[in-house]
């Protein structure tokens, strides 16, 4: 064998340890051994003056370190011929050295063991790694405390939690578990805490929801009064519509019965003007009289002028006589829509008071009958009265839809609740339809019982029979063939005590074999774990007596070559 076989590391080699210093040779057999008291290692009496070490010591380490990297391979390598599988165990690992085989086929030399060395500290560091940052952080790594979007949060992952709720049933379950409620309230606590779920405000919802279900019973056995007061709601919208229409109509009739008044007030204004013109033209024309300042001629035109203006005073007289007429005529019409008026403000009062109806100040609505007796404030009036009962109309209306909401909502959540009532309707039809197959099934077996006790009643009746047609056929034979019944009796009662015996025996018969089945187990897995107790004393017996043979040839060798030398110094 030469240095000749597979290599690795021997482009671009990447080890820059101090392989050949002795000072950091015996630094790193101190790591080894410090890892391998540390993880009790089988060679409890390996020390540093055992290195370097044997091939079979070497490859027990390797194992022993190379299981913290893969813990189900207890003998990674062969203790024979194991320098192929060593290199390729170390390239698999990235190994940054150049190892040949050379190397591990004479690892006991001055030139090999450096290199072995510095692969076995390798494979120390790795296996450290393994056992001290992988191992106790591998439930960390495997579930990161991330958020959906790949961020890092304070909270532990839900696939954690239930991963280790999973480990402790598991841990229950082999100590001989068969349900987990204490690690059930424990998980539940634990996703609450990590989700920050507010138990109180749960215990709050709760309360509420009973509250709820409780307000949806007493609903429900009171009946839906949902029609009613939808009629009374469209009636009183009706009254409103009806309201506001007539209160518009009175206002415009108001308003024109006003500006007639005023057309006759101007009228009479200026029909009075005219007359105390006409008077001081009277008075005038008599001053003239009196004093002859006019002629004949015009004290006759006058004569006619008076004449003239006494028709037109007249006239003007009886026109005013029928404006009067007309006055009283409208006044009296008035005072009779003024009295309904006052009736239907009563009715709007009292309306008002009954439904509780207020304006915007919190007054009660009350009509005056004042604001239809005309007057400058009067259209003021009925137009904030029309505005306030505007508003009412359309509070209500908001009102009537608020409540048609909430009804909407309690009959969604009354349906709801109706669905699941047929849910468990239909599961209670299941379980009595269970129920009944199950009395349908035991009704058989009694059915199937009785048919037995009538087919034995039968049989025994039968015997009877032909023991008392034996006995009325010869009653000298009647001794012997009760003594026959009697041990067909017997028989028959041996029968039965044989079969709950022989029942009894194969249920003991099963126990046993189920017994002997257990320790046989048991016993067979007490060979097994004598015969590796053995074959592991065995191993380490041979493998000392090794090691020993080994010491004392290195032994030898050493001073072999210290008599050559001192041969050759001689020479």
């Amino acid at each position: 064998l030469s240095g000749r076989g597979s290599q690795i590391g021997t482009k671009g080699g990447k080890d820059t340890r101090p392989l050949g210093d002795k000072v950091f040779q015996q630094s790193q057999v101190r790591k080894i051994l410090d890892f391998l008291r540390k993880t009790n290692y089988s060679n409890e009496s390996l020390t540093s003056k055992h290195f370097p070490l044997s091939s079979k010591e070497f490859v027990c380490i390797f194992n022993f370190l190379y299981s913290f990297m893969d813990p189900r391979t207890d003998s990674v390598l062969p203790l024979t011929r194991f320098d192929e599988e060593v290199l390729k165990l170390l390239k698999t690992l990235h190994y940054p050295g150049n190892l040949s085989r050379s190397h591990f086929v004479t690892m006991g030399s001055l030139h090999s063991w450096p290199t072995v060395l510095g692969s076995l500290s390798f494979m120390c560091d790795m296996a450290s790694i393994y056992s001290q940052k992988l191992f106790p952080n591998i439930i960390a790594l495997g579930f990161p405390n991330k958020d959906e979007s790949g961020f890092t949060t304070d909270r532990e992952s839900k696939e954690k939690i239930q991963y280790e709720h999973h480990l402790d049933c598991w841990h229950e379950f082999n100590n001989g578990a068969d349900e987990f409620p204490e690690q059930l309230n424990a998980l539940n606590e634990n996703l609450m805490e990590n989700n920050g779920v507010d138990v109180e405000r749960l215990e709050y919802l709760g309360q509420q929801k009973t509250g709820l279900e409780q307000e949806l019973e007493r609903l429900e056995e009171r009946g839906s009064r949902k029609v009613e007061l939808l009629e009374q709601k469209e009636a009183f919208q009706l009254d409103i519509s009806k309201m506001t229409d007539y209160l518009h109509k009175i206002e415009i009739h108001i308003n024109e019965k006003q500006e007639e008044g005023d057309l006759k007030t101007r009228e009479l204004e200026e029909v009075c003007g005219q007359v105390e013109r006409t008077r001081a033209e009277v008075v005038e024309l008599r001053s003239n009289c009196e004093q002859g300042k006019v002629s004949h001629m015009e004290v006759e035109r006058n004569s006619v002028l008076i004449g003239e203006r006494k028709r037109q005073v007249e006239t003007a007289r009886q026109e005013v006589e029928e404006m009067e007429k007309e006055v009283w005529q409208k006044e009296i019409k008035v005072s009779r829509e003024k009295e309904l008026m006052d009736s239907l403000a009563k009715q709007i009062n009292s309306l008002a008071m009954q439904e509780g109806l207020k304006t915007q100040s919190g007054e009660t609505i009350c009509l005056h009958v004042e604001t239809f007796q005309g007057g400058r404030g009067e259209g003021t009036l009925a137009n904030s009265m029309r505005t306030e009962l505007s508003e009412m109309a359309r509070s209500s209306r908001t009102l009537t839809r608020n409540t048609e909401r909430e009804l909407q909502g309690v009959v969604t959540t009354s349906e709801k609740f109706q669905e699941e009532v047929a849910m468990m309707k239909k599961e209670l039809v299941s379980k009595k339809g269970e129920v009944a197959r199950i009395v349908e099934e035991t009704t058989k077996q009694k059915e199937q019982v009785d048919r037995d006790e009538l087919l034995y009643d039968k049989q025994l009746a039968d015997i009877m029979d032909q023991l008392h047609h034996l006995k009325s056929q010869d009653r000298d034979n009647t001794e012997l063939k009760q003594r026959e019944l009697v041990t067909a009796k017997d028989r028959l009662e041996k029968l039965q005590q044989k079969r709950k015996e022989e029942e009894a025996a194969g249920r003991e018969f099963l126990r046993k074999v189920a017994d002997k089945t257990v320790s046989y187990m048991e016993e067979c897995t007490g060979y097994r774990d004598q015969a590796a107790m053995a074959v592991l004393e065995t191993a380490r017996a041979r493998v000392e007596m090794v090691r020993r043979a080994g010491t004392e040839i290195q032994e030898k060798v050493d001073k072999a070559l210290k008599d050559t030398e001192r041969h050759l110094e001689g020479h």
